[in-house]
């Protein structure tokens, strides 16, 4: 409101200089000059009544400044008329993204990490005020957010151990996330969500991995073959436990059953119908009783 009242003023300053200016001139004077002296004053009030328009491009705020004020008054997307002494500087609102390459931390078993943080954010409409106030190169990236960025995972890799990044990567991103909220959120920044590219460690420490992955490999194969061991022996056991359970159930049959008879029937169960080519005297025939 206060800026079309600026302008509305220049205008009528402007009209009046073109209706003085053509009061002054003595009614003597060549009409050309007449004719002259309005259209200047037309062509400037005209050039200074479009300058007065402006244009805030999409997903943008306009912060305007008066000889070096920031006005109270920002200006959303779209056109706008603004004082001919003011300037109009452009805020970013939509999404953003801050990169952080090779970042350096040391974890909570001093192992020496190094990773690549993405961080997708955006400015706080109601703070672009502020944050010209702070900023008014708007280089606000290098100055506040990847800073931010370094600062904060330095904290956060200090609380778990080098195998922890690893094994925990979604909970440190969890960590590194909200401590990023935490300490943009007074700088008018929101943040949106963080990416954590890969983790870095020394050579020695992916040798000691390498060697703790193999040994791990290696016991899990003993305890399989352990395992395939035991299933055999206990198949053994089993078998052995099976058979003397025969032999014991027959020989309760062959008590039962009246002994040497009961063993004569399983000789003729087995017997494949042949005889003997060779019988010693006296011997009886197989199979037969004699007696009876």
């Amino acid at each position: 409101m206060g800026q079309i009242i600026v302008v509305l003023f220049f205008a009528a300053i402007i009209g009046a200089a073109a209706v003085f200016a053509s009061k002054s001139l003595r009614k003597d004077h060549e009409p050309q000059m007449r004719y002259g002296v309005i259209t200047f004053v037309l062509v400037v009030a005209v050039g200074m009544l479009f300058s007065c328009f402006t244009q805030v491009s999409q997903s943008r705020i306009g912060v305007v400044t008066t000889f070096g004020h920031i006005e109270s008054d920002t200006l959303s997307e779209g056109p706008h008329l603004v004082s001919p002494v003011s300037r109009v500087h452009e805020v970013f609102i939509g999404l953003d993204v801050a990169k952080v390459e090779g970042a350096q931390a040391a974890s909570k078993d001093l192992q020496s990490v190094h990773t690549d943080l993405t961080m997708n954010y955006r400015v706080d409409p109601n703070k672009v005020r502020a944050l010209f106030a702070m900023a008014p190169s708007l280089e606000y990236e290098a100055s506040y957010v990847q800073p931010a960025m370094f600062e904060v995972f330095k904290a956060v890799a200090a609380r778990y151990t080098a195998e922890e990044l690893v094994t925990k990567r979604q909970q440190v991103s969890t960590d590194i996330m909200s401590g990023l909220i935490t300490k943009l959120k007074g700088y008018g920044f929101l943040i949106q969500d963080i990416n954590i590219t890969n983790f870095k460690f020394s050579a020695a420490f992916d040798q000691a991995i390498e060697a703790k992955v193999t040994a791990s490999q290696r016991a899990e194969q003993a305890e399989r073959e352990l395992a395939r061991v035991k299933f055999e022996a206990d198949q053994q056991i089993a078998k052995a436990r099976g058979e003397a359970e025969s032999i014991a159930i027959q020989a309760q049959a062959v008590k039962t059953n009246g002994g040497q008879e009961y063993l004569q029937l399983q000789a003729i169960n087995r017997w494949d119908g042949k005889l003997p080519t060779y019988m010693g005297a006296g011997a009886p025939l197989p199979f037969l009783n004699i007696e009876k």
